[in-house]
């Protein structure tokens, strides 16, 4: 019994295993159809104006226009049929030359409405392992007949009425209002009678509308209109009917889809998300929507609710008809857009000129509805309850920033730079912007300022007056919407120390021989002079049997004197042609040098020893470091001055800053002939171009030069020269005998002006 079940259970198993196998073979034919060497057609249907209605429909079509078409398919020349069923996008066919028929209908001998469309491709080849594109183009293969009825003229005698078209012995009637028209085969040939019920005796009467060459033999997609009227003349018979007109045209599939396949209107809207609209005030956005329209605008009804004030005239949840002429003027007036008209085929709502009119509150993200239904085909969009017709208009804060250079801040004042729009209308947000800072307790509007470059000036009391150094300032849009804060800091104005010349240093080598200096601090601004090069001395032996001491370049070009401007001492610079050598009586080398007074470090390097050449200075350099740091940019340099030219020499003072990497920022000379003998006040005004940047400055470098002629011509003689040293606490007269000295220039109360 055991053996036996287990025969049988062999003998099912192996059966299963042959269909499965049968099924799986099947399956993997079919697969190795779809698989990506696929073999077929791909369907697309056309009526004969290329308008694509199948894969790619037209846009107002839709579903199921595609589906009710059915597709034959036949090896070319033959009716063995390969495929025949509903038209797909796409069928699987195997390699050969096809004969493809595509119909929608039956092809009545007579009917309402009732469109039957055919299209032939003939020869159409596939190729093993490729989707090949089929166009079928399509036409109208059935002929219409529609009636128009002149209604004004006829309701004059008639109560009711309508036409019977006839193609042999079938009928059909076309009466007033259903607007339908008679379709036929192609080719018949058609008879009219009007039927009416004449007005106030409701007395029945026919009239066989005579027969025209037209409705002969009408061929396909041909469509025949007549237009029926009242003849005058004839009414008094009881008839009175008349051909107004006669025409045909030629018509295509699209123009005769039957009014079940026409699709509800639709709303398709132009740059909303998910039906939302985001954008920042004062911004301009694409703000449409379109009506899908498959025949005539019937109707439209709007509502429209925002919390902005400028929109009260509409009223809030009211819905707005498009057929009620008052509801069209107030919805225009307030929104200021133009509405499509009834009738119309197609149309839009456009709200993009709306979207820069609306305002945030304060800032604060206000949203608009928009709320829309429309109506044609005699059907509202609103019947498809999945499709969501409210549209949102949101509208945000603009978003705008601003920042201040650093070579900006000055002493006095600042400038804010242009105020960069992120999101917004730059103009519109620039026209009405405000720049203001902070005093530690209010928003104060800049004095000035230009309203699209965003500079602002403020500040008019003396730079040293000013406490506080670091401000916050901000852009403010229509005094309600601040961008973030940014902060100015003002340079911080000072003067040169020493400014006044009182404190000096003197340096006793030997033999009362001196070398003086302004005082200098050891960090930051300094002064210094050209005397470390017209006083300096060596220690190589003797030159011609004369002891060391004579190789000090003894004459100090820079001086005090106690004849100053202010306080107790001034500055003396005097060009000397006491330079190198200037001890050694038999050698008229002279080193015709200015008295300078200089902000930075005097740098002098000796000449290399070996010679008479070197033993007396002539190969020695002298150099002017700008090393002295200053952290400001002033505006002018004012000092007070005297000088005695000799001949006709010139004195000069020139002044710079330099940024960091000690390029001159800006720079400027100032120069004299003129002989003063008392105090005059000089001003070196750096001339700043407005709206130019300027870095900000790292070093300062101010130096006073008694004359601009030093070297060979520079004119000096030879005189007694004066200069005094400090004796305890107070001045002692010394004097040089046979001095070569030319023009001298006494400098005191040396200050820098902050006007920016």
């Amino acid at each position: 019994m055991i053996k036996l079940i287990n025969k049988k259970m062999r003998y099912i198993s192996s059966l299963c295993l042959l269909i499965c196998c049968i099924w799986l073979s099947g399956c993997q034919t079919d697969e190795n159809l779809r698989s990506a060497n696929e073999t077929g057609l791909l369907i697309t249907l056309t009526d004969e104006s290329d308008h694509a209605y199948a894969r790619t429909m037209p846009s107002a079509l839709e579903k199921p226009v595609a589906d009710m078409f059915h597709l034959r398919v036949a090896y070319s020349g033959t009716d063995n049929v390969a495929y025949d069923d509903k038209c797909t996008e796409s069928i699987l066919l195997k390699e050969g030359t096809y004969d493809l028929t595509a119909t929608y209908g039956e092809n009545p001998v007579i009917a309402l409405d009732a469109p039957y469309y055919i299209g032939k491709l003939e020869s159409q080849e596939v190729v093993t392992g490729q989707m090949t594109s089929a166009n079928i183009s399509c036409m109208v293969g059935n002929a219409l007949l529609s009636v128009i009825y002149n209604e004004s003229a006829l309701k004059k005698v008639y109560d009711t009425y309508f036409v019977t078209v006839s193609v042999g012995q079938e009928s059909v009637d076309l009466d007033a209002t259903s607007g339908k028209s008679a379709y036929f085969q192609a080719g018949s040939s058609v008879s009219l009678v009007f039927h009416g019920q004449l007005a106030g005796t409701g007395q029945e009467v026919s009239y066989d509308i005579p027969a025209q060459e037209k409705f002969a033999n009408i061929p396909a997609k041909t469509h025949v209109k007549v237009t029926l009227g009242v003849d005058e003349s004839s009414v008094s018979s009881g008839v009175g009917i008349s051909v107004e007109k006669l025409e045909t045209e030629t018509v295509s599939v699209v123009e005769t889809l039957p009014s079940k396949f026409m699709p509800k209107p639709k709303l398709e809207a132009e740059g909303f998300v998910n039906n939302e609209l985001s954008f920042a005030e004062t911004e301009t956005k694409s703000a449409v929507i379109n009506l899908k329209l498959s025949s005539p605008l019937q109707d439209l009804k709007l509502k429209f609710n925002s919390a902005d004030a400028k929109f009260a005239e509409l009223e809030a949840g009211k819905e707005y008809q498009l057929s009620n002429a008052g509801d069209k003027a107030a919805v225009e007036t307030a929104l200021g857009i133009t509405l499509p008209e009834i009738g119309a085929t197609e149309g839009s709502l456009d709200f993009s000129s709306l979207t820069p009119q609306l305002m945030t509150d304060a800032g604060n993200t206000v949203s608009s509805t928009i709320e829309v239904d429309v109506k044609a085909n005699n059907r509202w969009a609103s019947e498809d309850e999945a499709a969501n017709r409210v549209y949102i208009l949101k509208c945000n804060k603009p978003e705008f920033s601003i920042s201040v250079d650093e070579r900006n801040c000055w002493s006095r004042e600042f400038t804010i730079d242009e105020v960069n729009v992120t999101t917004g209308n730059p103009e519109t947000i620039k026209a009405n912007l405000v720049y203001q800072y902070y005093d530690g307790s209010n928003w104060i509007d800049c004095t000035t300022r230009e309203a699209v470059k965003g500079r602002i000036q403020q500040f008019t009391q003396r730079a040293e007056e000013i406490s506080n150094k670091v401000y916050k300032v901000r852009a403010l849009y229509r005094g309600e919407i601040a961008s973030a804060e940014a902060e100015a800091t003002l340079e911080t104005p000072v003067q040169l120390p020493n400014s006044g010349m009182e404190e000096w240093t003197d340096d006793n080598y030997k033999n009362n021989y001196y070398s003086f200096n302004p005082w200098k601090e050891k960090i930051g601004c300094h002064w210094d002079t050209s005397n470390l090069f017209t006083t300096r001395h060596r220690n190589n032996g003797s030159v011609f049997g004369i002891p060391t001491i004579a190789h000090y370049n003894g004459f100090h070009s820079v001086s005090y004197i106690p004849d100053s401007h202010s306080g107790i001492l001034a500055v003396e610079l005097r060009s000397t042609a006491n330079g190198r050598g200037n001890m050694v009586k038999t050698i008229r080398d002279y080193n015709k040098v200015a008295g300078e007074l200089f902000t930075g470090t005097a740098k002098v390097t000796m000449g290399t020893s070996g010679g008479l050449g070197d033993s007396n200075g002539s190969k020695d350099t002298y150099e002017r470091i700008k090393d002295a740091s200053f952290n400001n940019r002033p505006t002018s340099l004012k000092f007070w001055y005297k000088y005695t030219p000799y001949t006709s020499d010139t004195w000069q003072a020139h002044f710079e800053l330099l940024d960091e990497g000690k390029n001159v920022i800006i720079q400027k000379d100032y120069t004299s002939s003129e002989a003063k003998e008392d105090w005059t006040e000089a001003v070196v005004d750096l001339d700043y171009v407005g709206e130019t940047l300027y870095s900000k400055c790292k070093y300062i470098y101010v130096i006073f030069s008694s004359t601009t002629n030093a070297g060979a011509n520079m004119p000096y003689q030879k005189t007694t020269q004066t200069f005094y040293i400090q004796n305890g606490s107070g001045l002692s007269e010394m004097s040089f005998e046979d001095a070569y000295v030319g023009s001298v220039l006494t400098i005191d109360d040396i200050s820098l002006v902050y006007d920016k």
